[in-house]
């Protein structure tokens, strides 16, 4: 092969608008306005905002099964979301699944206060590995967040990788889940993984 050959074509985008943050920076507060002015998904990081990488497909699809699993046992008290907040001042991840108490979801909720979330869901992706094995269980187990999974491909089966927060702070694995997640928290959880396929 010659170099020419393997010359690729340079990557392309578009022009999309990141605001400038405010002196010490966005908070949850300002994600309504932030909505309105930027054209793409984005999550905010100690005040700024951060783009967020498009999707797999596996990746989606798995949200999906989860999702629609775990609303079809969830308590009365619980809310299963996706694609919205924590709420942890200037920084506002957006895990891809959350359970969280009925009494403080709206229509218009966007970001929720950590008291109030009861389990958030990571599912890795390649550009996301860093981020969903070492970042987030950080943040989440700093803000107090009860029940933390981290769900991986392996062989394009959904292993579920489950942790709880200790009493003295950051998460102790608690099983990790192959075709099957029965867990006693946040609420009673036995649901089948089944195969991804599309």
């Amino acid at each position: 092969m010659t170099a020419a050959e393997h010359f690729e074509e340079p990557i392309r985008g578009h022009m999309v608008l990141v605001p400038t943050p405010p002196p010490g920076g966005f908070t949850a507060r300002d994600l309504p306005r932030l909505m309105e002015v930027i054209d793409a998904r984005f999550e905010l990081l100690d005040g700024e905002v951060v783009m967020m990488a498009p999707s797999t497909h596996w990746h989606n699809e798995v949200i999906d099964i989860l999702k629609f699993a775990l609303r079809r046992i969830a308590p009365d008290w619980a809310v299963i979301a996706s694609e919205q907040g924590v709420d942890l001042g200037s920084t506002v991840p957006e895990p891809d699944l959350l359970v969280v108490s009925r009494s403080v979801v709206t229509a218009d909720s966007l970001a929720f206060r950590p008291e109030d979330v009861h389990l958030v869901v990571e599912v890795v992706s390649r550009g996301t590995r860093t981020k969903d094995r070492i970042l987030r269980p950080a943040q989440y187990a700093e803000a107090g967040i009860k029940c933390f999974w981290r769900v991986e491909n392996e062989s394009n089966a959904i292993v579920v990788y489950t942790f709880e927060l200790l009493p003295e702070g950051g998460y102790a694995p608690t099983g990790v889940h192959r075709s099957r997640v029965v867990v006693d928290r946040p609420f009673s959880i036995d649901i089948e993984l089944p195969e991804v396929t599309w």
